[in-house]
């Protein structure tokens, strides 16, 4: 009987406060239990449905973290690179600027991170990782967008930020390709990290495969020199047999203080041989002290260009007395 009058009990209660309830109640927050609210039975509904809601603000935070919908900010210290490296050394003055920028205007762009597949609590970087050496240099959070990737997600994500940006080099995007393949990835997923079809990602593998890696980042990023003056390196690097040529350039103290641009130039004439390399230009100065012409000579041809300020009408002259000139030397030869 007494267990039966207790479960009346808390009928009778709820059955009560119901009716007794006015007419038009007061919105309740959207947090206030919806079960029994008085009693023992109340307060375990109010624990289980607060319980109920952080596990699914949890849940959500985590969704819209894997999403990409967040930006979080995150020690630089727990953030590790990416599983292949797309870019050389830059120049430390575009360094030196860039941790300017942020230390004045703050980092502006969130950078792409994924968890860690390999340990918890750790971040891989997809891109940005110049801003996170900069963060990491000024002692700042970076500001991230957290995502669930794969590895071939992750590699297109990274190739396709950069390939928007137009900011990676010739030999950044052949060095990139070729050490995806390295570690497996199919071309259809390298074409697609570098927007690239097949003809132009196997002219990037190519010449990354035949040049040295030491020789390559000696050069560094070469970010005005294009696909054809890299073919020409290669195309006379493989017919070139002095590799002490080479060393001595590359030992040079003016080759290592120079930008990269010109490192490449002067490894490419390092390759070249003697009969092909282009001379100094010589200037011609007339008895009358006037420097009327500068001369190029180069395998094969030479580029007289006459200063028409100095010798006014002497350009024209001379293309009257071709005829003239080429008879007597071919008389000359004949001779």
């Amino acid at each position: 009987m007494g267990r039966k009058n207790l479960l009346a009990g808390l009928l009778d209660d709820e059955l009560t406060a119901v009716n007794d309830a006015p007419a038009s109640p007061p919105a309740r927050p959207a947090t206030q239990p919806t079960l029994g609210s008085r009693g023992a039975v109340g307060a375990m509904s109010r624990s289980l449905e607060m319980l109920s809601a952080e596990r699914e603000a949890a849940k959500q935070l985590s969704d819209r973290l894997s999403n990409g919908e967040t930006v979080i900010e995150i020690d630089p210290i727990l953030i590790d690179g990416s599983i292949v490296p797309d870019r050389m050394p830059g120049s430390v003055e575009k360094h030196t600027a860039l941790v300017e920028s942020i230390r004045e205007s703050g980092q502006l762009v969130p950078v792409l991170l994924r968890p860690h597949p390999g340990q918890a609590g750790r971040f891989q970087i997809a891109y940005g990782h110049r801003r996170v050496r900069a963060l990491a240099e000024l002692g700042r959070p970076v500001r991230a967008v957290v995502r669930k990737l794969s590895d071939d997600e992750l590699v297109v994500a990274q190739g396709k930020e950069n390939g928007e940006r137009e900011d990676l080099s010739f030999i950044e995007r052949a060095t990139y390709a070729l050490a995806l393949e390295v570690r497996g990835f199919k071309r259809e997923t390298i074409m697609a990290a570098l927007s690239v079809d097949k003809t132009e990602l196997s002219r990037l593998i190519s010449v990354a495969r035949a040049l040295p890696r030491s020789l390559v980042a000696a050069i560094g990023p070469a970010p005005k020199t294009g696909r054809r003056r890299w073919m020409d390196l290669v195309e006379r690097y493989v017919a070139w047999s002095d590799e002490a040529t080479i060393e001595t350039t590359l030992a040079d103290a003016a080759f290592a203080g120079a930008p990269s641009d010109e490192r490449f130039l002067r490894v490419l004439a390092a390759v070249t041989p003697r009969a092909e390399r282009v001379a100094k230009p010589v200037t011609w100065t007339a008895d009358d002290g006037r420097k009327v012409a500068k001369i190029e000579r180069s395998k094969g041809r030479t580029i007289v260009a006459l200063d028409e300020t100095a010798a006014p009408d002497f350009g024209a002259f001379v293309i009257e007395r071709l005829p003239e000139l080429y008879r007597a030397f071919r008389e000359g030869r004949g001779k």
